[in-house]
């Protein structure tokens, strides 16, 4: 046998429960991994437990470690629903699941609805044949399963036994015609020993946090893949992924030119990634530019520079008389033309309707700044030459941007230096 894991995680299977006067709960059960001590805290269907004592083979201990027979005085809100059969695990470290694939150890078939023994526990199964002696088995209750697990089938009726070997107890789902054939074949080789190159080559998405309670070591991923928070991918897939992105986001430019770039949550659904792992798999051209996943090229439609090229011409003279929302949509500036040029920093949207040229802030302050300070909206008006549809949102986008000042009688100063470079 090999050497008990005596700093593993515990799972252990109770085969006996009663009470005693004075004391409470015990339950008895083999440890076959980790270490138990009074006083430490287990899990039982999702409800703490406190370890009171603990005795070993009749005698109270200090702690108990693999391999070993011992017997718990347990309290806590979840003590009551602990039987035979019951499991105590570390808590937050183990993976419940009712859906496992499993290696058979025979060829023959066994019934449709055989009893799973593992443990202490027996449990009704379904059995899907999925091939070359790999089923899937669908458990009428959740058990706590790691990869490599042995446990048994018997068939009630003939008593015929059958060992079986876990491989994967999160198993994808088997919804499309051939998928249960292409299972089999992708769990061919895998022997039911713990491996993270393997998990990372089966699976589209490895979840570390699973693994790691799956029973998979997930120390060393940096080095088989691409690695994000909880997140991993084997060396192929990131490459792959890596390839789809750009793909993604230029499709997505040439049918939406004035909007350019994707979200990385967008990006993430079409790619079918967490958001963590879209981020670390980009390449240039590709960056993160504004909360969007970009190429790099910002450059606007043709139609959309003649315009601006025009509109530029016509504010040249009196760059604080914005156009009207007539000469506007004359220009073919429509709202999603001006927000694509104001995102390149080609114009300069102060508030709804208002479009004024890229460098007007800071122009604006410079012209302020010669004002006696402090100075009212009325003033700021006839001082820029525009209307008192422009001033009043160019005045609190310049208090915004800390360029100005706004008083309580409602009259502003200029924050910033007359002269010297000002933020646009």
């Amino acid at each position: 046998m090999p050497a008990p894991d005596t700093a593993g995680d515990v799972r252990l299977w109770v085969d006996r429960r009663f009470s005693m006067r004075g004391a409470g709960v015990v339950a008895t059960g083999t440890l076959s991994a980790g270490r138990i001590a009074p006083g430490d805290r287990l899990e039982h269907e999702g409800h703490p437990l406190r370890v009171r004592a603990v005795q070993s083979l009749g005698r109270a201990v200090p702690a108990a470690t693999a391999v070993a027979r011992v017997a718990l005085n347990l309290t806590g809100d979840g003590v009551a629903a602990v039987g035979r059969g019951s499991v105590l695990l570390t808590p937050g470290r183990w993976h419940l699941t009712d859906v496992t694939d499993v290696r058979l150890s025979t060829p023959a078939l066994p019934p449709a609805r055989p009893q799973l023994h593992l443990g202490a526990t027996s449990v009704a199964a379904h059995v899907r044949p999925l091939g070359d002696g790999v089923a899937r088995l669908r458990l009428d209750r959740a058990l706590p399963l790691r990869v490599g697990d042995r446990a048994l089938l018997r068939d009630p009726g003939s008593r015929e036994l059958w060992g079986v070997t876990v491989l994967d107890p999160a198993p994808p789902a088997l919804t499309r015609r051939g998928d249960a054939a292409r299972r089999a074949r992708a769990l061919a080789g895998v022997t039911g020993r713990p491996d993270l190159a393997d998990e990372l080559r089966r699976r589209p998405v490895a979840d570390l946090d699973l693994l790691a309670r799956l029973g998979v070591p997930a120390g060393g991923a940096a080095e088989l893949g691409l690695v994000a928070g909880r997140w991993a991918l084997s060396r192929a897939r990131a490459e792959a992924a890596a390839r789809g992105a750009e793909r993604a986001v230029r499709a997505h430019d040439a049918a939406e030119p004035l909007s350019p770039g994707l979200p990385p949550a967008v990006l993430a659904g079409h790619l079918g990634l967490p958001e963590p792992l879209v981020r670390a798999v980009l390449r240039p051209p590709l960056a993160v530019v504004g909360g969007r996943v970009t190429t790099g090229d910002t450059g606007l439609p043709p139609a959309v520079e003649r315009a601006l090229a025009t509109l530029e011409a016509e504010l040249a003279a009196a760059p604080f008389a914005a156009p009207t929302a007539d000469r506007l949509r004359a220009l073919g500036l429509d709202e999603r033309a001006l927000a694509a040029a104001a995102r390149a920093g080609r114009v300069l949207r102060p508030g709804p309707g208002i479009v004024l040229p890229a460098g007007a802030a800071a122009a604006a302050a410079r012209r302020l700044a010669t004002l006696a300070q402090p100075f009212t909206a009325s003033e700021a008006r006839v001082c820029l030459g525009t209307s008192r549809r422009v001033v009043l949102p160019l005045l609190e986008h310049l208090d915004r941007r800390g360029l100005t000042r706004r008083l309580p009688d409602d009259r502003r100063t200029v924050a910033a230096p007359a002269t010297g470079t000002l933020a646009t």
